[in-house]
């Protein structure tokens, strides 16, 4: 790790090159750390993407069928069942 204070005359471009390199640069004011440059982390590799499975999807939707009605009442309705 690098560390660079404020009042150090160097370029912002010497200070990428040595992230580039894998070098942490900590940057100091009066002693005092006020910002740390570090190279992104690699992005992650995309695997390729699943197809969709709308047979689950269905079986799923059956599971749980629409119900339209007072959410209230819906909710009394879930409350009564757990008390028994």
């Amino acid at each position: 790790m690098e560390r660079i204070d404020i009042s150090d005359d160097r370029r912002v471009a010497d200070l990428v090159e040595a992230v580039e390199r894998g070098d942490e640069v900590v940057i100091v004011r009066d002693g005092v750390v006020v910002a740390a440059v570090i190279a992104p982390t690699p992005p992650t590799v995309v695997s390729e993407p699943r197809r969709f499975d709308m047979a689950g999807l269905e079986a799923l939707r059956a599971k749980y069928p629409l119900r339209i009605g007072d959410a209230g009442a819906l909710i009394r309705e879930m409350r009564d069942e757990d008390d028994c």
